[in-house]
């Protein structure tokens, strides 16, 4: 009976032995897991904070592109206004250029007409003389 204590106490003291095996491996998995919960809670809050940031960085940059898209419309009508009033100055002056074309023109039949009656005159006054 001594035999079958001893088998007893010796399968006890071996099942012990696992168990605190167990416990103890059970226990090392625990503080790398909370380690690793610790590493990923630092990860998670520098990842958050590079989102904000990028966040904020979009944003800053959605106000630059609507002042320059405001900007820019506001250059684009600055510059049609101006564009179209050197259209009308364009057509002010090709109506002018015209009009002075034909009163050019005009003139020069005036001076025509006034060199014949000048030759005629000469002519006149020529034969007047010679008699």
């Amino acid at each position: 009976m001594d035999d079958n204590k001893q088998q007893w106490a010796s399968a006890g003291l071996e099942r012990f032995s696992q168990l605190e095996e167990k416990i103890f491996q059970t226990v090392q998995e625990l503080k790398s897991v909370r380690n690793e919960a610790e590493t990923l809670r630092g990860e998670s809050s520098r990842l958050n904070e590079q989102l904000n940031e990028q966040i904020r960085e979009k944003e800053a940059l959605r106000g630059e592109i609507d002042y320059i898209k405001q900007t820019s419309a506001e250059e684009c009508e600055k510059l049609r206004g101006e564009v179209n009033g050197l259209q009308q100055q364009l057509a002010t002056m090709r109506q002018s250029e015209t009009e002075t074309l034909d009163l050019l023109a005009q003139f020069e039949r005036e001076r025509e007409v006034l060199r014949d009656r000048v030759e005629k005159s000469l002519t006149l006054l020529a034969s007047l003389e010679a008699h």
